[in-house]
C-alpha cells in the first residue's frame, strides 16, 4: 500500500465515522425522551426508600441520565474524528483512536471494524526506493 492509498483509505474510515455519527444523533435523542418517560412513570414513583443498615437508598432514577449523556458525546467524538479523518488534518488521525477503540467493544462487526481501523490509523506506508541502476 502505498501512500496515497493509505490517504484513500483513512478518508473512508473518516467518513465512516461520519456516517455512524450521523446515525448515533438521532439514537440519542430518542434515548433522553425515554429516560424521561421511564424516570417519570408509575414504577419510579412506586419506588420507596428503603434501608440497608446505615445506608438510605433512593431509586437512582437520575443516574438513567448518563446512558444517552453517553450517547450523545460518542455521537460527538465520531463526527468530530470523522470530519478530521476526512479533511486529512494532523490531530484527525491521533483524535480517530478513541472511536476505533469504542468499535472493538461492539463485537462481531464492531471488532472487525475497529482493528482494522486501528491498523490503518497506525499503519505508515513505506516509501518506495528508487535505485539507479548503472
Amino acid at each position: 500500500m502505498d501512500l496515497k492509498d493509505h490517504d484513500n483509505n483513512l478518508r473512508i474510515i473518516g467518513k465512516i465515522f461520519i456516517v455512524i455519527g450521523l446515525i448515533l444523533v438521532p439514537i440519542s435523542l430518542s434515548t433522553f425522551f425515554f429516560v424521561d418517560i421511564v424516570s417519570h412513570s408509575d414504577f419510579w414513583m412506586d419506588m420507596k426508600d428503603f434501608d440497608v443498615l446505615f445506608l438510605e437508598i433512593r431509586p437512582p432514577q437520575n443516574l438513567l441520565y448518563m446512558f444517552p449523556i453517553l450517547q450523545t458525546v460518542s455521537s460527538i467524538v465520531f463526527l468530530i474524528s470523522g470530519y478530521g479523518l476526512a479533511m486529512r488534518k494532523d490531530w484527525g488521525k491521533k483524535f480517530a483512536i478513541v472511536p476505533a477503540v469504542l468499535l472493538l467493544f461492539k463485537f462481531p462487526i464492531g471488532t472487525a471494524l475497529g482493528g482494522y481501523m486501528i491498523y490503518a490509523i497506525h499503519y505508515i506506508p513505506k516509501q518506495d526506493h528508487v535505485v539507479n541502476g548503472d
